[in-house]
């Protein structure tokens, strides 16, 4: 097939840092190239993609402070995609929060056929425009992200998966002291303030990481910060790719601590994949993610999750990864958009 997909310009296709959507896009486009597809991604222009890339601007929005406007980006990053729209089989969207919505109603109408997967979660505001295009072709990543609005249009339900190959095997915890690892952006719906209390309730230490928007820093300044004292709760910041898997291989536990309703997350199956389990607030997706009491626990609370905590020695951490080799294989994710391809092309 010949097959466009149009990711975020926040970040470069993959990012050099966070950037979960441009992650899955990264690994998706690379597994089509190998099965013989004809790729083209629609980037920002220092991706660097398996198949064609078709940049747009010269770096990643985030990268380049100069920009004022980065929506006119996404408007000219989505004519291009009508221009060219005859070219492809089917074209694959990546619609993400906010302007990232934009592509529903910009590729409205085209010939060719357009999936769109959504990376976000539904809320009163985005709702509106996804109703008054119900009708368009969309994949959801998780089945609790789709019962939150059961009468889109759906070709099916992908769940992401990764290369359990690339991430390192932390057989045990090696640490004499053993950590816990927050990972994810530093913001308040993330629920940093959340890990904190309940690593403290657990007695053991909390290494977050993790990017800092300037309209988040008072956020950290006020409910973070004060406790980071560089021992019982570290800050490293933003981490790269090898940084991040060491972290996260020689951990205790990985906290999720989402405060909204999550509508997947790369972070607690990378975790698993390096065989550390996951101690999760029960949202949104993490019950599909984490098998409670298997690779790691579900919970309520900060107390539960610090109950949950002390009863990890019951996880085998060789389970968790064979689960993740399992359920949230690269492999599995494309057959499943290989099949939502078919019943778009199809219809």
């Amino acid at each position: 097939m010949r097959i466009a997909h149009v990711a975020p310009l926040w970040e470069s296709v993959p990012p050099r840092g966070y950037g979960a959507v441009e992650s899955l896009v990264a690994d998706l486009t690379a597994a089509q190239v190998l099965d013989g597809h004809d790729v083209t991604v629609f980037a920002s222009g220092d991706s660097k993609v398996a198949g064609t890339l078709h940049g747009i601007g010269r770096t990643a929005l985030h990268a380049d402070p100069s920009i004022r406007e980065p929506e006119v980006y996404r408007m000219l990053q989505l004519q291009e995609v009508r221009d060219r729209a005859a070219e492809f089989d089917v074209i694959h969207s990546h619609v993400h929060s906010n302007t990232g919505c934009l592509a529903i109603p910009a590729l409205h109408g085209l010939h060719s056929p357009v999936v769109h997967t959504v990376h976000c979660f539904f809320n009163t505001d985005n709702a509106l425009l996804f109703r008054r295009f119900a009708a368009e072709r969309y994949v959801a990543i998780s089945g609790d992200q789709r019962s939150h609005l059961p009468e889109l249009n759906y070709l099916g339900t992908v769940h992401h998966g990764i290369d359990v190959q690339v991430f390192p095997f932390g057989r045990e915890v090696a640490d004499p002291r053993p950590y816990l690892v927050f990972l994810g952006r530093i913001r308040p719906e993330k629920g940093v303030h959340v890990a904190i209390e309940a690593a403290h309730r657990a007695g053991l230490r909390l290494k977050i990481a993790g990017r800092i928007k300037s309209g988040d820093r008072a956020y950290f300044e006020r409910q973070v910060q004060p406790y980071v004292d560089g021992d019982r709760v570290s800050f490293l910041g933003e981490l790269n790719f090898p940084q991040k898997t060491a972290l996260l291989a020689g951990a205790a536990a990985t906290l999720m601590t989402s405060l909204i309703p999550e509508p997947f997350g790369l972070v607690p199956i990378e975790s698993m994949a390096c065989g550390t389990p996951v101690v999760s607030l029960r949202a949104g997706a993490a019950a599909e993610l984490v098998r409670d009491g298997i690779t790691g626990f579900l919970a309520g609370n900060a107390q539960q999750m610090a109950e949950a905590i002390r009863r990890l020695p019951t996880i085998d951490r060789s389970t968790c990864r064979a689960h993740v080799a399992s359920e949230f294989s690269v492999r599995r994710m494309a057959d499943g958009y290989q099949a939502a391809y078919r019943a778009a092309t199809q219809r």
